[in-house]
């Protein structure tokens, strides 16, 4: 169950996690930001969010790392979108995987999709 309909966007890169809670907040989400897989972890536990947004490549935690963790706590039911520079497939735990540079569009529809769906369930 899913207390705040908001989307976590775990980004280390200050550029690309101000781009993308500007352009989620623009288009009428409630965002919550972690600079990396920790930080992350500590949030959805205090607050689950209807998507996750998440780089692989972080410090401390990578998105990787997370995932695992997520699994292992039982919060793998929260829809994590895997945001990365590296080609790769859609890692198992995520239910999405762009390549950056991504079109920021089809992130938003993934994200009303999945915050639509929550609400739903809510």
């Amino acid at each position: 169950m899913y207390d705040v309909l908001v989307i976590l966007v775990v980004e280390d890169d200050v550029d690309v996690r101000e781009m993308l809670e500007f352009t989620f907040k623009s288009n009428g989400f409630a965002v919550t930001v972690a600079t990396d897989g920790a930080a992350a972890l500590a949030a959805i536990e205090k607050e689950r969010p209807c998507l996750v947004i998440l780089d692989l490549i972080m410090p401390r935690m990578s998105g990787w790392q997370l995932l695992t963790e997520l699994k292992a706590r039982n919060l793998d039911d929260v829809p994590v979108c895997v945001i990365s520079a590296l080609e790769t497939k859609i890692p198992d735990g995520a239910v999405a995987s762009f390549m950056k540079p991504f079109d920021v569009k089809e992130l938003v529809a993934v994200a009303a999709r999945y915050c639509a769906h929550s609400r739903a369930a809510a």
